[in-house]
């Protein structure tokens, strides 16, 4: 556990150095290497994406939620429910008006709720590293581990980085779901 904390310190620092408009610019690479990833799995129509927490300094994807709406994508997001750590899923629309949550973290401001998590297939993931094999490190707060186990089993779980993937393996643990791909500013891997 020792281990995980000291690279969740060390990739929250690096993120901090990267600055507020290189993160813009890179966000922006995100965006576009996403619609050049989900050309490559038509079928998918109902797409999960977090919502970027300005105080982590997280990849910005309003531009990629923009995209997706254009698209016609169905998009979905979650609300955190704090006390059962679990996420409840929200439908987003071009016209959703924001508001932030005490912790931060952008919400819907009348969220419409969907209680059918199987109809997603695909999920946009918010990480601070991913290693080559696949292998995420958030927050340390278990969200994403929970919630991947109440979608389809055949869901794509992408995790949306900064930079590529880590040569070093990542520290996991059994309950640890590993991505699918990752899509970063340069382009993305499958594992």
């Amino acid at each position: 556990m020792v281990a995980k904390e000291l690279l969740r310190k060390r990739l929250r620092n690096e993120r901090k150095e990267i600055g507020a408009e290189e993160r813009a610019r890179r966000s922006e690479s995100i965006a576009l290497n996403c619609l050049k990833f989900l050309k490559d799995f038509p079928k998918v129509q109902h797409i999960h994406v977090f919502l970027p927490i300005k105080r982590l300094c997280e990849i910005n994807t309003v531009p990629l939620l923009r995209r997706l709406f254009k698209l016609e994508y169905r998009v979905y997001s979650s609300v955190t429910l704090h006390g059962s750590r679990k996420m409840a899923i929200v439908k987003l629309t071009a016209d959703t008006v924001y508001e932030t949550d005490k912790l931060g973290i952008p919400v819907p401001k009348s969220p419409e709720f969907v209680t059918d998590a199987k109809l997603i297939d695909l999920v946009f993931v918010p990480l601070l590293g991913v290693d080559t094999l696949g292998n995420r490190l958030g927050y340390g707060q278990g969200f994403y581990d929970t919630f991947f186990k109440e979608l389809d089993s055949n869901v794509l779980k992408i995790g949306l980085s900064f930079e590529a993937p880590m040569p070093e393996e990542i520290p996991h643990e059994t309950h640890d779901v590993p991505l699918d791909a990752c899509i970063h500013p340069d382009g993305s891997i499958l594992f």
